[in-house]
């Protein structure tokens, strides 16, 4: 009996070294330009770094008010009672989503402007709101740095790169 078992074993070992061979190119990067990306770690246990907007110059105080209230406006976006906001501190706002499942975290600080995901698995449904959400901010935010009409140096908002929004925009689920 032990013979068969090892014969059997010998067996199923060369067959997957048939199927090792058949995927061998399959990995190949010579013909595929890939890019790595790295993840950073938020500023909660468990949650991801989505998006950073690095400020070259930032008038905290107004541009959390404005994008308070525009945040606490989306709570029935786009389902009533999907979000529910709420402000920690003052250089935070945090959106939980009904489900649990996950929430967006918005940091104010003197760098900019980060968001962070907290949650390990959250639902598809959610990434679809999220990526409703985080677009929304993100038209605001380009509102608030390209306004015509404000001239740069009282504008809330002025960024050190001036394709970070669109950079921001490749970072979301589904955009």
């Amino acid at each position: 009996m032990p013979q068969q078992t090892y014969r059997h074993n010998t067996r199923l070992a060369g067959f997957l070294d048939d199927v090792g061979s058949f995927f061998d190119g399959m990995g190949n990067t010579e013909s595929v330009s890939s890019e790595l990306v790295e993840e950073i770690d938020g500023v909660y246990t468990g949650s991801k770094r989505i998006i950073t907007i690095p400020a070259k110059s930032m008038k905290a105080g107004g541009l959390r008010l404005y994008c308070n209230l525009y945040l606490m406006g989306l709570q029935n976006t786009p389902e009533k009672n999907c979000w529910k906001a709420s402000q920690s501190d003052n250089s935070e706002v945090n959106l939980r989503y009904c489900d649990l499942s996950g929430s967006i975290i918005i940091r104010f600080t003197d760098d900019g402007i980060t968001v962070d995901r907290l949650g390990s698995s959250p639902s598809m449904k959610y990434l679809a709101h999220e990526s409703m959400i985080l677009n929304g901010f993100l038209d605001e935010i380009d509102m608030i740095v390209n306004g015509n009409d404000i001239a740069e140096e009282n504008r809330l908002l002025t960024l050190v790169d001036s394709d970070a929004i669109d950079k921001a925009r490749d970072a979301v689920s589904f955009g």
